[in-house]
């Protein structure tokens, strides 16, 4: 039977909060986990920014400090009850300012720390959310049989609308907040985008946020998470794990905890998804092409992008393709996609206006592999000038995907067209066509 050690931590509470550990008296041990006490105490200094600082009356104004040691995969920003795996939790004793944790060896962790005006116990924590008045986290650490001695850095933040330092600067500017629209299980992500770094909340729609993030905080666990931002604009995955089914909308918050508006779009999680296919892309002229106002493809620039109105699925001229995770489509690497038009020559020429296929490359593919027809549409005839055999990324300036891969100049099978060809949108069987819609197959 093993002995347990005890590694001494001291942590210096400041902004940026400081961990400082000190050796402990080292005994062998056989279990895998180890007590970590954790000295406490204040310091104000500035912050890396310079308009901001935290002095030691305004931190010692918080009298509950909760102390959470999490795998170094959560992400925790104000919500101090939104993790998923398990943890170690303490209240620093705030007459000798220690904690105790137990903390397991050789693995990747995080401390993380909450500071409440108000006196709580844990059960008043894990009963019913509390409002956070300062909040931070280390960076990823572990410890080993021959740790002795650790240093860690956490700058602490306060939640907006608390305290009476903001560290908000003069940024009252609020993010944007985006999100691809499309049905995951708890098991994925919503591909979530912020015009500015921070955190990105995913929040059912449920949740009455009314422009207050302590509402989305306050929010119970399986209708909100969070990720954070670490690149402005960019696709960032924020996971569904643990949310309960429903929609969701998505907002950010800044670094000056300026809240956005919730995204255009949603995002649907069912735990038990049924197959279905999605919609990727359309293109609709509802008057056949008959006035000047033609839905076309604005600029031959999204045929490096595939997207085009990306944030409304119910555009004349939307494209969504470059916002998809292709994995999430595939079976055992191939995707099953579904092609229809309609208008123009097409409705009156008696021919299939529909075609379902394989291939086992994505779109974003200058050749075409695996193609292979589901069904017969009476027009799926190879590569020839009037036939099809699946959709890859086109070279020429009159479409952004085409049935050829760009081998032989053919664009009857267009998807996106930046122009029109007889007045239209090349069809089937060089039959014109006014709409267009796309759609691939999720298993």
């Amino acid at each position: 039977m093993g002995f347990r050690r005890k590694l001494y931590w001291l942590i210096l509470v400041l902004m940026p909060l400081l961990l400082l550990t000190g050796c402990g008296d080292l005994e062998p041990e056989m279990q895998d986990t180890r007590t970590v006490i954790l000295n406490m105490d204040f310091h104000g200094k500035s912050s890396s920014r310079s308009s901001s600082s935290v002095s030691a009356s305004e931190l010692s104004q918080y009298n509950t400090h909760l102390i959470l040691a999490l795998p170094s995969g959560e992400v925790l920003t104000s919500n101090y009850r939104n993790f998923h795996n398990s943890f170690a939790q303490g209240l620093m004793n705030t007459a000798d300012k220690k904690v105790s944790l137990e903390i397991p060896l050789n693995t990747q962790m995080k401390i993380f720390a909450f500071l409440f005006k108000e006196t709580y116990s844990l059960s008043d924590l894990n009963s019913g959310y509390q409002e956070v008045g300062y909040y931070g986290e280390s960076q990823s650490f572990s410890i080993g049989t021959q740790t002795n001695n650790l240093s860690l850095g956490i700058t602490l933040i306060q939640v907006p609308g608390t305290g009476t330092d903001t560290g908000g600067g003069t940024d009252t500017t609020a993010p944007t907040a985006s999100v691809t629209t499309t049905t995951i299980t708890t098991s994925g992500s919503a591909v979530v985008q912020s015009t500015e770094t921070g955190t990105a909340y995913l929040v059912n729609t449920d949740v009455t946020v009314n422009n207050n993030l302590v509402n989305i905080n306050g929010a119970y666990d399986n209708q909100t998470n969070s990720v954070a931002i670490s690149l402005a604009n960019t696709d960032t995955n924020l996971p569904a794990t643990g949310l309960a089914d429903g929609t969701y909308k998505v907002f950010a918050v800044d670094g000056a905890g300026n809240l956005s508006s919730a995204s255009i779009n949603t995002v649907t999680i069912a735990t038990t998804a049924t197959t279905y296919w999605q919609l990727i892309a359309r293109q609709v002229d509802s008057d056949n092409f008959t006035d000047s106002n033609d839905e076309l493809f604005s600029s031959n620039n999204v045929k490096n992008t595939f997207l085009e109105n990306e944030n409304d699925n119910s555009s004349s001229t939307f494209m969504s393709i470059g916002n998809l995770n292709k994995n999430y489509y595939s079976d055992n690497g191939t995707y099953k996609f579904k092609q229809v038009w309609g208008g123009k020559t097409v409705d009156s020429s008696g021919i299939n206006k529909e075609v379902i296929w394989t291939q086992t490359s994505w779109l974003e593919d200058l050749t075409i592999e695996g193609f292979q027809e589901i069904g017969t549409s009476g027009y799926v005839t190879g590569i020839s000038g009037t036939g099809f055999s699946g959709l890859g990324k086109s070279s020429s300036n009159k479409c952004v995907v085409d049935g050829d891969a760009s081998s032989h100049g053919n664009w009857w099978n267009c998807v996106g067209a930046l122009v029109k060809h007889d007045g239209g949108i090349p069809g089937p069987q060089e039959k014109i066509a006014s709409s267009m819609h796309l759609y691939v197959w999720v298993p």
